[in-house]
């Protein structure tokens, strides 16, 4: 097994950011592997433009969440270097927090017992000029020691890969894990359309809800990310705007909670993810 990371990028149509995610994180990548799940915009296209040797592209069918958990644990099965980091293509690190991942990966050289490492995401909302409350979430992980399991696999949505300690999947994930400092952190724009072809991914694309609550956002911007001049002058107007979503975001909630919002909604995520 080499020292170094292994960064995994599970895609299917992101064309929006993905060359962006790619690049933030090549300095701190041995290896690149890409599993394309069915992309029918620009994302391959995007990923070939970069042209780094680094970066090796599959492309595997479309698949439920079984078979998308499964195609995550078989990039672990690939991968030959100690850590291997998931960045996929909706997750743009910008150069500060690379090299402060960096500092920090030296620290672990001799912790044998740090098998999962927490980054903090930032998520940007509705556009580049809202941002929610940041959380933490694991990121980069020892490729001996972790692999994923679908959380609620009946569920017919999109279904939540959770982590495990395959030696002893009964270890809680604190008894392994370390968080580091807020300056290691991303950008994460999954609440942002990232693909002409969104709607055709149905509910694979469109479950989540806008968070709450919302802060406006002044930069900076990660690197390579356009924003306009536009966008960053009308910071009065951003910040009213802001304002009024933070009113809207629960009332929206308590309306989808309500049974027959639900049994309309689920009606037509159905019709989209059949057309898909």
């Amino acid at each position: 097994m080499k020292s170094g990371i292994t960064v995994h990028c599970r895609v299917r149509n992101e064309e929006q950011f993905v060359s962006e995610a790619i690049l933030s994180v090549l300095p701190l990548a041995e290896r690149v592997l890409v599993y394309d799940t069915g992309s029918t915009d620009h994302t391959l296209q995007k990923i070939a433009s970069i042209q780094n040797d680094k970066i090796e592209v599959i492309c595997k069918p479309p698949s439920d969440p079984k078979g998308i958990c499964a195609y995550r644990n078989e990039m672990i099965d690939r991968t030959d270097t100690e850590w291997y980091m998931i960045v996929d293509g909706d997750k743009v690190y910008p150069q500060s927090a690379v090299e402060c991942i960096q500092r920090e990966m030296l620290k672990l050289a001799d912790k044998k017992d740090i098998h999962r490492i927490v980054l903090h995401r930032h998520h940007f909302v509705r556009s580049l000029n809202f941002v929610s409350k940041p959380d933490g979430i694991g990121r980069i992980y020892r490729t001996k020691a972790i692999k994923f399991n679908l959380f609620n696999p009946d569920d017919n949505r999109v279904g939540h890969e959770t982590p495990y300690y395959f030696p002893d999947p009964a270890l809680p994930p604190y008894r392994y894990s370390v968080t580091f400092p807020p300056e290691a952190y991303f950008f994460h724009f999954h609440h942002l359309r990232r693909s002409s072809q969104d709607n055709h991914l149905g509910k694979l694309r469109r479950w989540r809800k806008t968070p709450f609550p919302l802060s406006p956002f002044f930069g900076p911007w990660p690197e390579g990310i356009e924003t306009g001049a536009a966008a960053r002058s009308l910071n009065l107007f951003i910040a009213a705007q802001c304002a009024f979503l933070n009113i809207w975001s629960p009332i929206d909630r308590l309306i989808h909670k309500m049974p027959w919002v639900k049994k309309v909604r689920g009606s037509q995520l159905g019709d989209r993810a059949a057309s898909a």
